[in-house]
This record gives C-alpha cells, structure tokens and sequence, in this order.
C-alpha cells in the first residue's frame, strides 16, 4: 500500500471519528466532499489492475485540483459565515413541529406525477418492445429506454419517493393515503429499477435520507453507515443484471486484477470507483481542443435536440483515450477540464464548493424543506462527482425544477422561532 493511499485512509477515519461525536453534522458539505474524495483517491492508488498507471507530477495536479478547489470554495464561505449565528442540528430537528404545507394538495400532486410516470413508461415500453432487465443485450436496451420530451416523466420517480416520505413524515391522520403512497413509491422504484437505471434511486435515497437526519431522530451515524452499504448492494445487484452471463471470475480476468482470484467478487465494485479517475489521468494530457460547454451543460442542448446534431457535425468523441472499452467513464474534472481546460477544472468546482456552502448555512440560518430537499440533490452530486457532472444532466435540471414548482404550490408560511446555536 502507497504512501499516499494510507494518508487518504487515514482522513476517512478520522473523518468518521470526528463525525461520532455528539452534536456532530454528518451531511456538512467539507466533511462530505473530503471523505468521498480521499477514499477514491486513496483506493485508485493501491493499483491493484494491470489497466491502472502510475501518474506523473503533471497529472497528479490535473487530478488533485478540482477537489482542492471545491474544499477551498466551501472553506471561504465557512470563514465568511463564521459570526452568523447558526441553528444546531438538534435545534433543526425540534423545530420539524413549525413546518407546514398543503397535505391534500401534495397528494394529489404525488398523484399526478406518478399518472405522469406510467404514461411515460407505458408508451416507452410498447415503443422499444422490452424491458432492458430482460433483455439479451441489457446495456443497449438500456440506453434505447427513452423518447424525447416524454422520457423526462420517467424520472418523476424522484419527486414521487421524496414527497411520499415528506407526506408519511409530516402527516399524522391519514393512514390509507400514507399507505398509498408507500404502496405507487415502491411500484415507481421497482419499475425504475427494471430499466437498470440506478442514479435516479440513489438521488432519491439521498435526499430522503437529508430530509430525516435534519427533520428527525430517526437517523444516527451507524444508520447512514448501515444504509450506505445497503444502497452500494442494491446499485451493484441492478449492475449485475447488465454484465449478464459475466461471472465475477470473468470480471476478475478481464480487469486484470492483481489480487487473489478468491477475492474477485470485489473486481466490480472497485474498478467502477478507480477506473474513473484512471480514464481522466491517462486523458487530461491527451486533449487538444475544448468542447466550450457542450459536456457541462449538457441539459441545454438536450432540451433544444441539438446535442445529438452538434456531436455528429464537430465529430465529438464521448469515450477518447479510453484505457479499455469495459469502463467508459471518466468523472466530473474531465467534464470540466474537457469543456474548459485547467481554468474549468479549477473554477467550477471552486463556484460549486461556494455555492454548496452558501446553501448548506442558509438552511443552517433559516432553515425549510425546500432548502433540505435542495441539499440532498446538490449533495448526491458532490458523492458523485468521481464518476460524473450530475448537475449538468437534463434529468437533473428537470428534478430541480419540479422539486421547486411543487414546494411553491404546497408551501405555507412557516413561523419558526430561532433557537441557541449550541
């Protein structure tokens, strides 16, 4: 083990050590973004697939500056926040009493979006003709799940999980509307599933999983911990389903793993953290020109069907300088670093750490639902950010807007009384 994987090891634990602590927040924006991103860091440098390279001083800085930047973006804003007085995490809690909205109308709502979410479904399926989970080539099935315009309601399966908790948490009297609720939430999920996507579920989980660590006692550090691995199981059995009649030995083969062949049932999972960052190192010399926006703000020319049209006119590659064809993906920095150079890399995730920061005491200082629905999306891209730029995704973008819409049309004005900041 390298040097500098046992640092990264070390920050985790000690990450996880300080969160133990009583009164402790777990979700705070530098806590988060450091431990994901010294764990990636520290498991790509152990090295242990012959695909994996050593990296030079240059690349090194290529790799270490977007996460750098973030930290420092969310440090600048900690430093100006610093006399504000700000609520306690337990302060947050007690206060869950004084929120209110329209129950009847975020039923309803919850309603319409999953009517929404089976039209959507419904009309893709007899398009396409099969489910990708059944189908023989389920990777290629998966990408084909889609249609233009309508799609964008497949991923209604977000707002339906999240309100249906918000509901289940904040009303108290009716039990066959709650059930309901749970009942279209786990149909929503189960279908979503089916079409082997997963990123939209996990979105899901994280916000859900915001919204009770603030709102209730219910979530403790040994909860979140339980739940995280929980959550990698189920991302990795809906994964399993597109690898097929690949066995974990074939995996382990294929990855040219360095370790034990007994311990192959771990090839996955590790190359889909490491492989990321390893595309991007061997990448980031390799490029001569920038794509000026078209990766980093994906969702405009996908909401215009222009993206398709200006990728075949200019020749865009999406997948150069791979190291090998069974891992295809390269994290948020080559997105940055592709459309803008060292200056994207390095501006962009200086404005997300800022902006995150900003968000994360505001909620902090004037706290309310929308702001912790808010955190969890912007957070769930942050733990993501070593595999992609979630933010600049159309489905995204979509969520964000439908969160905001649905919280405008339910919300009621909230008294709530500021308590000590201890």
């Amino acid at each position: 083990m390298s040097l500098f994987s046992l640092i990264s090891f070390g920050v985790c634990l000690i990450i996880i050590a300080v969160s133990l602590k009583p009164k402790t927040d777990v979700f705070s924006p530098a806590r988060v973004g450091a431990f994901v991103w010294a764990l990636v860091l520290g498991l790509t440098d152990l090295k242990l697939s012959g695909f994996q390279r050593q990296w030079s001083f240059e690349v090194w800085i290529f790799v270490l500056i977007g996460p750098v930047a973030f930290l420092i973006g969310v440090i600048l804003v900690y430093v100006l926040k610093l006399e504000k007085k700000v609520w306690s995490v337990g302060n947050l809690r007690e206060q869950r009493k004084n929120f209110s909205f329209d129950h009847s109308k975020l039923y309803k709502t919850v309603l319409f979006l999953f009517v929404l979410f089976l039209i959507s479904y419904i009309v893709i399926y007899l398009k396409v003709g099969e489910l990708p989970i059944f189908s023989a080539k389920p990777g290629k099935a998966r990408e084909n799940f889609t249609m233009f315009g309508l799609g964008l309601f497949m991923h209604n399966v977000v707002p339906i999980g999240f309100f249906s908790v918000l509901y289940g948490i904040f009303e108290k009297k009716e039990k066959l509307k709650k059930w309901v609720l749970i009942l279209i939430s786990m149909i929503s999920v189960v279908m979503y599933a089916m079409t082997l996507q997963r990123y939209q579920i996990f979105l899901t989980i994280m916000m859900i999983v915001v919204l009770l660590y603030y709102t209730t006692t219910r979530l403790k550090l040994k909860t979140v911990l339980i739940s995280g691995v929980i959550t990698i199981v189920f991302f990795y059995l809906i994964s399993s389903f597109r690898v097929g009649e690949f066995i974990f030995l074939v995996l382990y083969r294929i990855s040219k793993m360095k370790y034990s062949p007994q311990y192959a049932v771990f090839t996955e999972p590790y190359m889909y953290v490491v492989m990321n960052l390893e595309n991007y190192a061997h990448s980031v010399t390799k490029l001569e020109n920038f794509t000026y926006g078209y990766y980093t703000f994906d969702f405009v020319t996908a909401i215009t069907g222009l993206k398709h049209w200006i990728g075949e006119y200019f020749y865009i590659n999406d997948t150069p300088f791979l190291l090998t064809r069974n891992y295809n993906t390269y994290s948020a920095l080559w997105t940055f670093y592709r459309d803008f150079g060292i200056i994207g890399v390095f501006a962009i995730p200086l404005v997300g750490g800022i902006s995150l920061s900003s968000l994360y005491y505001s909620f902090r200082s004037n706290p309310s639902l929308k702001k912790y629905a808010l955190y969890g999306m912007f957070l769930f891209a942050v733990i993501f950010s070593f595999f992609n730029s979630s933010i600049g995704y159309l489905w995204f973008v979509y969520n964000v807007l439908v969160i905001l819409i649905i919280f405008n049309y339910i919300s009621r004005k909230n008294k709530l009384e500021f308590l000590d900041s201890k």
